[in-house]
């Protein structure tokens, strides 16, 4: 384990030193020249953040969006090191080439974004993906799908993907890490895209979940995803073998927690449980057992001055294999937060 996270207790929330993503570098501004609320955009305007668990890198990828930042920069950090810092692993599309209102900008780079629950690594592929969300300028959503590629520190070229064929902003969005698929759920349609033949495949036209808002994870031992909260209150279960869906009923103390758009949620092996996490301030995560859909509170300590995330949680509460905890980033000028779950 790195230095950090050395003698930290099962249950324990703790500050990881020096890991604010405001300590990042900006090597090209385009705040104030654009953008009405800046770079804490990348954290409070409804954004996701995705995890390579492979060395436990955490990337912000193009997060902004809508008239609050139009910066399309990359920031990684690396938890597994001893003292983890933000990079800037790819600076900003300069603002003489920023378009505003389009999927790519005049160097063929993305768009920043409202990027919702679409940030996803692809251990398969390599990359830091985006699956649409809210484009700089008009807000309206962007269609795009795009990869960033931590070798060579750049984006794939535009187009390089093809074009999500859902059409809401917040669709629930999840990876399966085995092959690097990609399901979305949005507008009753359950769509995946395929990383191997990288092309869109319809699961089912019409069905029972609404997906938009709804937080999403994967449960790697019975290749299922929970469905969860949102506008329309999901609580449905996609077997990814049968491409059946059906509905579930939570039972336990804190059953009628899990609901409301833009909170965050991972499927922790080790516990065989999701693990589910509001916007609210303080240490709360809720235990959703992943055979019999009991929900609990998880018992912790050290998280009572946690703040509040603006405007939801989305993906920035993220399962960390190799640490055996999750991580959280709740606000641009603060610390990320772990827990240690085992």
């Amino acid at each position: 384990m790195p230095s950090w996270r050395q003698g930290i207790a099962v249950g324990q929330w703790t500050q990881i030193p020096n890991t604010a993503l405001s300590s990042a570098p900006i090597a090209v501004s385009t705040y104030p020249a654009l953008g009405a609320t800046g770079p804490n955009s990348k954290t409070i305007a409804w954004t996701g953040f995705s995890i390579d668990t492979r060395d436990s890198s955490v990337y912000s990828a193009a997060n902004g969006g809508h008239n609050d930042y139009a910066g399309n920069e990359v920031n990684s950090i690396r938890l597994s090191d001893n003292a983890p810092v933000w990079i800037e692993a790819r600076p900003s599309t300069p603002v003489s080439q920023v378009v505003a209102s389009a999927s790519h900008y005049a160097d063929g780079r993305p768009t920043s974004r409202h990027t919702y629950y679409g940030s996803v690594f692809n251990e398969v592929r390599g990359r830091a993906m985006t699956f649409a969300g809210s484009q700089y300028g008009n807000g309206f959503l962007t269609s795009a799908v795009d990869g960033f590629n931590p070798t060579s520190r750049d984006w794939d070229a535009a187009n390089t993907y093809p074009n999500v064929p859902f059409g809401c902003q917040a669709a629930g969005v999840v990876a399966q890490p085995s092959s690097g698929n990609v399901f979305t759920f949005c507008n009753w349609s359950i769509d995946r895209w395929n990383s191997a033949s990288n092309t869109w495949t319809k699961v089912i036209a019409n069905s029972s979940v609404y997906g938009q808002g709804a937080a999403t994870a994967f449960d790697t031992r019975r290749n299922r995803i929970l469905i969860v909260g949102g506008t329309n209150n999901e609580r449905s279960l996609l077997d990814t073998t049968t491409n059946a869906v059906q509905g579930v009923s939570f039972t336990g103390p804190s059953a009628g927690i899990p609901n409301g758009t833009g909170n965050g949620m991972v499927y922790d092996p080790l516990l065989d449980a999701y693990l589910y996490r509001t916007a609210d301030a303080g240490p709360n995560v809720y235990r959703i057992n992943a055979q019999t859909f009991q929900v609990d509170l998880l018992t912790t300590s050290g998280g009572s001055s946690l703040p509040a995330s603006t405007n939801g949680v989305y993906t920035r509460f993220l399962y960390v294999p190799r640490l055996k905890g999750v991580v959280y980033f709740p606000a641009y000028p603060g610390n990320a937060w772990f827990l240690r779950t085992n």
